[in-house]
């Protein structure tokens, strides 16, 4: 039995062992109900301020019960206090060893800056790609939520850049900042950009002129929610089918539909390989939306003639499945 449980049912018993009392003194004494409590109350507290009323040899023997009850129960109740306390601090340790143990270990993951409704939506969708992640947050309350679903938590200001070293930031592979202010958030790139001139970084803004000076603090990429809603919007009210699409294929789990970004190696199976020969669209029902070559622009809807070099960005769509069968290709073995 776990020592909540134990902790309760000793509480149960405590406060039957009053019920009885009472209801004996009523029956056995003739007492008033107040009086019989007043009587079983000192008496299992053992305060010793004497007989309510003069008692019968009947009632002097209850009372006798009552005491070696009542003492036995007390000290189970202590007991079961003492040991609920010092296993809640011992698991609080162990849990915050493991903690960061697990940080330590972290490498070539996600750190996310902010917990709020953008934050959230962000965490869930890391964790349905089944990515190594990592949350800073700076309420305890919302952190200590977290850490009881199981995500790792730092609870501090991601502003700190003894905060962003805790999170492994020169280990990591990208940092995604969605505080509360654009203040914050040009902070925080400018910090995470000094750590780790590598990582990219991906930044909220809250107002419109804020992108630009993320973008010269040193973030890859500024989102607005407020641009993306009303854009979508728009587009929901012009192009209905098309925005259903989208959804489907970016923001629901009812379509195994998902886009995904592919770097070739040099030496894979598909190093040198016409689209048309990969057998990609036949094999693996993936459909090459973009090719962007090293050093080069972007080329929306390759034809089947062309041929995929090693350090290509492939920008596909399919099945889950579908996707990681043509990673493997994209890799050299």
């Amino acid at each position: 039995m776990s020592p909540k449980n134990q902790l309760l049912y000793t509480m149960l018993a405590i406060i039957a062992m009053i019920f009885a009392g009472t209801l004996g003194y009523h029956l056995i004494e003739g007492w008033p109900w107040f009086d019989g409590l007043y009587m079983t109350v000192i008496t299992l507290a053992t305060i010793g301020y004497g007989e309510t009323h003069p008692l019968t040899l009947g009632g002097r023997l209850f009372t006798l019960i009552l005491i070696v009850v009542g003492v036995a129960l007390f000290g189970l109740l202590v007991s079961n206090l003492t040991r609920t306390v010092i296993e809640s601090g011992v698991r609080a340790a162990l849990g915050r060893r493991k903690l960061f143990k697990d940080i330590s270990q972290l490498k070539n993951h996600y750190i996310v800056c902010g917990a709020g409704r953008v934050g959230m939506r962000i965490i869930d969708e890391l964790e349905r790609k089944g990515v190594d992640f990592i949350v800073i947050e700076s309420d305890e309350s919302v952190a200590e939520r977290l850490l009881k679903k199981g995500i790792l938590v730092l609870n501090g200001d991601a502003t700190d850049e003894s905060v962003l070293e805790g999170a492994n930031i020169r280990l990591a592979r990208s940092l995604i900042t969605a505080a509360s202010s654009d203040a914050d958030n040009v902070y925080i790139v400018l910090s995470a950009r000094g750590l780790n001139p590598n990582l990219h970084i991906v930044a909220r803004a809250i107002d419109l002129p804020a992108e630009r000076q993320l973008l010269r603090a040193g973030a890859n990429k500024v989102v607005s929610p407020v641009l993306i809603g009303s854009h979508r919007m728009a587009q929901a009210a012009l192009s209905p089918a098309v925005a259903d699409f989208i959804e489907l294929t970016t923001m629901t789990e009812s379509l195994d539909l998902n886009f995904d970004q592919i770097w070739i190696t040099a030496g894979a199976p598909l190093d040198g390989v016409k689209i048309k020969d990969s057998g990609i669209r036949s094999q693996y029902e993936v459909i090459i939306v973009a090719v962007t070559p090293e050093g080069g622009k972007m080329i929306f809807s390759p034809g089947g003639d062309h041929i995929l070099r090693a350090g290509d960005l492939l920008i596909a769509i399919g099945t889950q499945e579908g996707l990681t069968q043509l990673a493997g290709l994209a890799r050299y073995k």
